[in-house]
């Protein structure tokens, strides 16, 4: 059996009804419309490479600013059984619009971002951290300097004063 052949527009317009809002995803309009799942996958991934279609972004937090107040104007128009729906077909997660939201209202208030911040305060704990065993370390030195020097005492001393 050979490679199934398709009509000329065809797979533009599969492309088109598989990436649309609320198609569901590729592999339900690919069973929908009768291909198979990886032929499907191979397309989007060839439009992809071409560029004719924008690359979705791997984790939430690549997006563009301009994208998350796009996601962010729809999720607040949907129940909450299409927003579940939406969430997935997005990648997302309710906490990445509730952190979006957080930002974007610190950001009209004047505040900066709360994820710098929370970065800075994990490495200036980490280097505090460090400098406390580096400093716990020292002290027991000086301690153990000290019971040393104490129970050897001057018989320690063999150098002959002249």
């Amino acid at each position: 059996m050979g490679k199934a052949k398709y009509a000329v527009g065809y797979r533009e317009r599969f492309l088109q009804a598989a990436l649309a809002e609320g198609a569901g995803g590729v592999s339900v309009v690919a069973r929908d419309w009768a291909i198979p799942a990886g032929t499907a996958y191979r397309w989007v991934e060839e439009a992809h490479k071409l560029g004719a279609m924008p690359e979705r972004a791997k984790r939430p937090d690549d997006r563009s600013a301009e994208d998350k107040l796009r996601l962010m104007g729809e999720a607040t128009r949907l129940d909450d059984s299409a927003l579940g729906e939406f969430l997935r077909r997005e990648g997302l997660h309710e906490e990445d619009l509730q952190r979006w939201r957080r930002q974007a209202l610190g950001g009209l208030e004047g505040r900066s971002s709360d994820v710098a911040p929370t970065r800075r305060v994990r490495e200036l704990e980490r280097e505090l951290r460090r400098k406390e065993k580096a400093l716990a370390e020292t002290a027991a030195l000086l301690v153990l300097s000290k019971k040393v020097e104490a129970l050897l005492g001057d018989e320690d001393d063999d150098t002959s004063e002249r």
